[in-house]
């Protein structure tokens, strides 16, 4: 008896979810944890390390580093402007991407280029690697914002409280508002 006790404890419940329901019902709370792209940063960097995580969560070293810690900050950084849960939630326009995607090509070729040697990257075909995994990070976070992607996808699991304080007429005051010394009257 003890023994089936602490087994029911230990069950987690599950919840049964149909095909139609809000994605507020099927993900409850996460909609933080769906909508921020920290996940796909932390993902970049192990890139840029050469870095597996196992199973475990051990990191593992697989060979040479992208760059060093200088370069993998200075890139990180850049991206991060874009990847953010701001604009997963936003409603970028197919202009508003390319101009983006563009202007954070140009800003990160010129980096890595005049920065090469700062940043001890060994080859080229390192640096088109850190350029393309940081670009297509970026865009694919902005293609999720695209014409409110994410943000109407959650739409009906939101829940917005609007108060509104309305002035009060002579003809609606009460009893007691006569006895207020502060009441225009």
């Amino acid at each position: 008896m003890i023994q089936n006790q602490d087994y029911d404890q230990q069950q987690a419940p599950q919840i049964r979810s149909s095909p139609y329901m809000a994605p507020m019902h099927q993900y409850g709370s996460s909609i933080i944890l769906l909508t921020n792209p920290e996940n796909e940063i932390y993902k970049m960097e192990l890139t840029f390390r050469n870095v597996k995580v196992d199973k475990e969560g051990n990191e593992t070293p697989a060979g040479e580093p992208l760059m060093n810690d200088i370069g993998i900050t200075s890139v990180v950084g850049s991206v991060q402007s874009i990847v953010n849960q701001v604009t997963v939630m936003s409603n970028l326009s197919k202009p508003n991407i390319l101009m983006l995607i563009e202007f954070l090509g140009d800003t990160l070729a010129k980096d890595l280029m005049i920065n090469r040697t700062v940043y001890d990257i060994k080859s080229v075909s390192s640096r088109d690697k850190i350029f393309f995994t940081a670009l297509s990070t970026a865009f694919i976070t902005m293609q999720r914002a695209y014409e409110e992607g994410d943000k109407r996808f959650w739409k009906g699991s939101v829940q917005e409280i609007h108060s509104r304080v309305e002035a009060s007429n002579a003809k609606n005051k009460g009893i007691l508002s006569s006895l207020n010394p502060w009441s225009k009257s």
